[in-house]
């Protein structure tokens, strides 16, 4: 097996092994609706419950119980209309596109992202920094999500937290879950019915090259 990194950012512990693909989820900061913050509270229980108790050998293996209750979590927030503002406001969703890109090919690869109103889904691999170790994925998180909400709170004249602290991470561990993340990336704007299809949507983007790899 792949070296294994464990960090502590935000809440709980994130895996990362050094080659792996890693899906990433982060909200807004604020006050969610009950029934939103309800599923919230389950998933983060169950993902701190299951990272205590899971074997290192196993994982990579992704828990469908978990997922489910995430993608319920993904799409009720794809729903809730933030006050104020969007992400996908163009001056903001530039802002995170562009910074996501800015390190592309350099600190990580970047397989795919779509920019919601008020989260952001984010697929990547990180790369390595020298001969012997890769870019941290929290560390890279924490820079992006900084310099973002930096910008974004100076176009909006707001200040103090955009970005609520907790994030949703998932090692992908093959190629048919690859594939669906991918298209569950894609396809978030079209269930939360704001187009009709995935191509409509401006704030999305993937590379087909590590699709055909």
């Amino acid at each position: 097996m792949n070296e294994l990194n464990i960090h502590y950012w935000s809440h709980g512990p994130h895996y990362q092994f050094r080659d792996s693909i890693v899906f990433i989820t982060w909200r807004l900061a604020g006050t969610l609706p009950s029934h939103i913050l309800k599923l919230f509270r389950q998933l983060t229980s169950e993902q701190d419950n299951q990272e205590k108790t899971r074997d290192l050998q196993n994982i990579k293996q992704e828990t469908p119980s978990l997922f489910k209750l995430y993608q319920e979590y993904d799409l009720e927030l794809a729903k809730w209309n933030d006050p104020g503002f969007s992400l996908n406001e163009e001056r903001l969703a530039r802002i995170i596109t562009c910074a996501l890109h800015y390190h592309e090919g350099k600190k990580y690869e970047l397989h795919a992202y779509c920019v919601m109103s008020n989260h952001v889904h984010l697929l990547i691999r990180a790369l390595k920094r020298d001969n012997e170790n890769y870019y941290h994925i929290a560390d890279l998180l924490q820079a992006l999500k900084r310099y973002t909400a930096n910008e974004i709170n100076k176009r909006l004249g707001k200040s103090g937290n955009l970005w609520d602290d907790y994030y949703f991470d998932r090692i992908i561990r093959n190629e048919q879950y690859y594939h669906n993340v991918v298209n569950y990336i894609l396809m978030n704007p079209v269930a939360a019915g704001l187009v009709k299809h995935p191509e409509d949507w401006r704030d999305s983007y993937y590379n087909p090259e590590f699709l055909r790899r």
